[in-house]
């Protein structure tokens, strides 16, 4: 018994003592690289479209937004939860919401990000062309837009890879 508890703490004093190893960028290959969303969309002036992506911790996404037609519009990579936040935001019933910096573009016609995906939660692409997002594209029209996004690499954290 005594021993049990002898390595028990010694188990406890290595992974608290021991640096943590860092999450590595694995990056894929050409053949390796997974298409996410590659569509193309019509938003209609005054609406938003939410759609989800096939996505799990640790994926790491390039993503391409670009206008086609119209004006320009807001996207934000969200989880399930922020979404219904932003919503509610956009629609007046609250004030605030949180975003990532890197997972949104405002009143752009083009951007071009990388993203991590930080937990497994269910993640989604917000398309805004409704507007009452604080430095936010205003309306004008019908926006056309093209979404490329792929999974290009994955974090490997300690020592273990991601499934993909």
């Amino acid at each position: 018994m005594i021993f049990l508890i002898i390595i028990a703490a010694f188990w406890v004093l290595i992974t608290n003592f021991l640096p943590q190893k860092e999450p590595e960028l694995v990056y894929l290959n050409e053949t390796q690289i997974e298409t996410i969303l590659e569509e193309p969309y019509s938003i209609a002036i005054n609406t938003y479209d939410q759609i989800k992506l096939d996505v799990q911790k640790g994926d790491v996404l390039n993503i391409t937004i670009e206008v086609l037609e119209g004006g320009p519009i807001d996207f934000f990579i969200l989880e399930e939860d922020r979404v219904e936040m932003l919503i509610d935001a956009i629609e007046g019933r609250t004030n605030r919401f949180e975003s990532y910096d890197r997972g949104k573009g405002l009143n752009i016609t083009y951007k071009k990000t990388q993203f991590i995906i930080v937990n497994n939660k269910d993640w989604y692409l917000f398309l805004n062309n409704y507007g009452h997002v604080q430095d936010g594209a205003r309306p004008r029209s019908r926006v056309y837009v093209r979404v490329d996004i792929k999974k290009i690499a994955y974090h490997e954290t300690n020592g273990f890879t991601m499934p993909s």
